[in-house]
């Protein structure tokens, strides 16, 4: 006949199992017990209360450090109540479209015959083959602007034994877009192929050291 004797002290459950062959067998059970009351309604919503209102203090927080923001950015800004901030924002932002809109009409739709850089960067490389520019390669870039651009485009020219005999720039919003005539490029095909890898390596560095571009040659 089994015999069992429970003790209980701090939690702990300890059972002893002794059989009649002299076997003894202990098993220790270890429980945590909770003795908290449960919450009542009041106190639920009273919980519930100081979450929410945490979570608006958080968002105010979010709009007021976005309106700090505009109100450093945007040029020319008299009153600084958050009504003023956020007519001029409409404003700058509808002065930027038509930019945008004249400037593309300038172009003609086309961003090969646009004269002005345009947001993503661009490298191309064709052979002249008309009369006037034959031997000659047209190279048409556009990317960031940055201190010592040309210069570094110039030193890889001449690396490639290329001379410039033509070349335009505009810039425009921190961009940049050169076209360059180049003569005296030797190898063909394959010279013009290494002439652009190497100005790939030269428009594709990052203007400052350990931080990568976002947008890269097509």
């Amino acid at each position: 006949m089994q015999q069992f004797q429970r003790y209980y002290k701090s939690g702990t459950c300890t059972i002893q199992n002794r059989f009649p062959q002299g076997v003894t067998s202990t098993n220790t059970i270890s429980h945590k017990y909770s003795f908290s009351k449960p919450k009542s309604k009041a106190e639920a919503k009273q919980v519930a209360a100081k979450k929410h209102s945490e979570a608006e203090r958080r968002r105010r927080m979010r709009i007021n450090g976005q309106y700090a923001t505009l109100r450093d950015i945007l040029p020319n800004l008299v009153k600084m109540d958050k009504a003023a901030v956020l007519a001029e924002t409409v404003r700058q932002v509808r002065e930027l479209r038509k930019t945008v809109s004249d400037l593309e009409g300038v172009c003609g739709g086309s961003s090969k015959d646009c004269v002005f850089p345009g947001g993503a960067d661009k490298l191309s490389l064709e052979k002249g083959d008309g009369d006037d520019d034959k031997g000659l390669v047209k190279v048409t870039f556009s990317c960031e602007d940055r201190p010592g651009l040309i210069s570094a485009v110039a030193r890889t020219l001449r690396s490639m034994k290329g001379r410039v005999v033509k070349f335009e720039m505009v810039t425009l919003g921190g961009r940049t877009k050169s076209v360059l005539w180049v003569q005296g490029l030797s190898g063909g095909n394959e010279g013009i192929g290494m002439l652009r890898r190497a100005l790939k390596v030269v428009i594709d560095r990052p203007n400052f050291p350990g931080i990568s571009k976002r947008s890269r040659l097509t």
